[in-house]
């Protein structure tokens, strides 16, 4: 293997471990189904919150809905894993050497049903006039995007706050939720989302709340705000938007969609080698010497059901997008099978090194359920509720972090490191049906920064503050 080779092999490693972190006329609203959350448990000691609170959705299909899931996409901090119940996961099986190699414990959810509200400092003395409700993204939890953005478990004192703390002492009342599935469904965590909304209004009195949302989060905010489980049948049944959000922040969110997995062939090596918390874009390849089956990484619900549905629902082919393209660089390149196996790890079928369905096929999804077919299409199809203000902030700096000398990021076109800015700055879908949009900001950050800069919080406090 020549040198340049392995540099960009070990380049393309690099990232994918990165991948972890990874008005308007209002129109009379239907009658909506209610969220119905109960409150389970009040977390004894809340730090870094001022309270914890463990609540329950009621709904039945909630109740005894069982979201697949491995071991290692329950919450990485200590403390937010500790503040679910004990017995949330239920353990099915391991991985065996040649099925899903690596891949640990295998299971599911006990229940849909449950998630974390935290409250920040002096919530009850807030001044501003409407409480702010913070959502996470992918492989992440309310303590380390919002508490300590730089410091992935809790520290017990923490020098370098996010953006709870610096709204919170400028008078506005915050709130987090934090999911159980890191990877989950994003029409579930909506339906979870709309309970949060519902117990933060009881508890303040305030009939909207401003929402501001990192990454996949939004996907779960805009599936509440704009009733889009009402594109699927299986999903009817979770609560229509009720008119009850006034502001939308979306911090790199990705409106359009990724390729991530399907675009880099390494990226998908490295996950299986490293046990990595992220799925993988086929279902049998050639590793270690031998052919072994990954049908529980894989991002459909063809062979051992989903256990990435959020994943499939992010996803969008970029290679043939008719509004903004983006081709393959040399990073996807498979050069020692004349990129056989890039092509078919993202059109689908069978190479030396891969069997994948390909892009297409998981986004079509055809055995899939709870929304997990054509999510991306069906979002911008339907747009945001219109009552809604959106403000959209969006990192363009392509330096997640340095291999040695290089940088690491999303290099194929003009990315925040992750995800394309085309995919960030792409509203034509959520303001279809007259969602006014109000700000469009850049900043020089990656994916991770822009929630987390001293400017991208005075950007969000300022936009709040309107």
């Amino acid at each position: 293997m020549t040198g340049p080779k392995k540099r960009r092999i070990a380049l393309v490693l690099a990232f994918a471990m990165l991948l972890q972190l990874v008005g308007g006329i209002i129109l009379p609203l239907p009658e909506a189904k209610a969220a119905s959350p109960q409150l389970i448990a009040t977390i004894s000691d809340p730090y870094p919150w001022e309270r914890v609170e463990l609540w329950g959705d009621t709904t039945s299909q909630m109740v005894n809905g069982q979201e697949k899931m491995i071991k290692i996409s329950l919450p990485k901090n200590d403390r937010v894993r500790s503040w679910f119940p004990s017995d949330i996961y239920i353990h099915d099986g391991y991985s065996s050497t040649y099925n899903d190699y690596n891949f640990g414990s295998y299971g599911h959810l006990k229940s849909n049903r449950y998630f974390l509200l935290g409250y920040g400092p002096n919530w009850q003395n807030a001044t501003k006039p409407y409480p702010v409700l913070l959502v996470h993204g992918a492989n992440d939890n309310m303590n380390r995007a919002w508490a300590h953005p730089w410091d992935e478990q809790t520290p017990s004192s923490i020098s370098n706050p996010g953006l709870m703390q610096y709204l919170a002492e400028r008078g506005y009342a915050v709130f987090a939720i934090s999911f159980p599935h890191t990877h989950g469904n994003n029409l579930v965590q909506g339906e979870l989302l709309a309970d949060a909304i519902e117990v933060i209004k009881q508890r303040t009195g305030k009939s909207k709340v401003d929402v501001v949302a990192h990454s996949k989060g939004n996907m779960a905010a805009i599936a509440y705000m704009s009733s889009l489980n009402n594109e699927w049948s299986d999903t009817s049944w979770m609560t229509d938007y009720r008119g009850d959000v006034r502001k939308y922040i979306a911090v790199a969110a990705p409106f359009k969609g990724l390729d991530t997995m399907f675009r880099y062939y390494t990226a998908n090596l490295n996950v299986i080698d490293n046990t990595l918390n992220c799925p993988v874009a086929f279902w049998e390849a050639y590793i270690y010497y031998a052919y072994r089956y990954y049908t529980r990484w894989d991002m459909t619900h063809t062979y051992s059901g989903n256990y990435f549905e959020g994943q499939t629902q992010l996803l969008h082919n970029w290679v043939d997008d008719p509004e903004y393209p983006v081709g393959f660089n040399s990073e996807s390149w498979t050069l020692g099978d004349g990129n056989d196996t890039m092509y078919k790890l993202y059109y689908g079928g069978q190479s030396l090194y891969v069997t994948s369905e390909g892009i297409n096929q998981a986004i079509n999804n055809p055995y899939g359920n709870m929304g997990t077919s054509n999510f991306v299409a069906k979002l911008n199809s339907k747009g945001l509720d219109p009552g809604i203000s959106l403000y959209v902030l969006y990192g363009y700096n392509q330096t997640l972090d340095y291999w040695l000398w290089y940088p690491i990021g999303e290099k194929a076109a003009p990315s925040d490191g992750l995800l394309f800015v085309a995919s960030a700055t792409y509203t034509d879908g959520v303001t279809r049906r007259g969602a006014p949009l109000k700000a469009k900001t850049g900043m020089d950050y990656n994916h991770l920064d822009i929630a987390r800069v001293t400017a991208a919080k005075q950007w969000i406090e300022q936009k709040l503050a309107e």
